[in-house]
């Protein structure tokens, strides 16, 4: 059997490699459809590795969390570092699973209009960068050092909201998310 902090690298090392792939070719897509890059034939190639690789790092990410929590010194959150790599990895695992709901409900035509492509390109990029980043936290947290020690990133300071403010967040998160739920259903009758 091996130890929770063996299989959190080896799990974490699957979410940010499927992330960072899913980077580029969410990067890659952005460029074929806003006509920056030439090759018509490659971008649907592009497409299926970014939400594939998006996918697959999104199965991935809940072994990576659970094993983290398990392999962290102490009981739990007891570090701010370890707050906000949940609250990262969370971020990126809601903006991810938008992206690929979006994708699946909404087909090839997330990539029909100019504001879709931007859209739906940077919200996967923003999955992408919340993991990176996430991972960075974790770099700090286990060695004292990341890839982004050049940012100065805040890792130590943990952004905590009055109730009020995590409730209304809450509430306007899941009304849009039936809002746009609804208008997915109507526009995909309407065929």
């Amino acid at each position: 059997m091996i130890s929770s902090e063996t299989f959190h690298v080896v799990t974490t090392e699957l979410v940010v490699g499927a992330f960072s792939v899913a980077g580029l070719s969410f990067t890659l897509c952005l460029l074929f459809h806003l006509g920056v890059l030439k090759q018509p034939s490659w971008s649907s190639v592009f497409d299926h590795v970014a939400h594939f690789t998006l996918a697959f790092g999104l199965a991935a990410t809940p072994f990576a969390i659970l094993s983290g929590l398990s392999s962290a010194p102490g009981e739990g959150l007891n570090s701010p570092i370890l707050v906000n790599k949940m609250l990262l990895s969370m971020t990126g695992f809601g903006f991810a699973l938008g992206c690929l709901v979006a994708r699946w409900r909404l087909g090839n035509k997330v990539w029909s209009s100019k504001k879709s492509v931007v859209l739906h390109s940077l919200s996967g990029l923003a999955a992408v960068g919340s993991m990176l980043l996430t991972a960075s936290a974790g770099g700090t947290f286990t060695r004292g050092e990341s890839l982004l020690d050049i940012f100065h990133l805040p890792y130590e300071e943990v952004l905590l909201f009055p109730v009020q403010v995590s409730v209304t967040g809450l509430l306007l998160g899941v009304a849009m998310l039936v809002l746009s739920w609804k208008r997915m259903n109507a526009s995909s009758s309407v065929h």
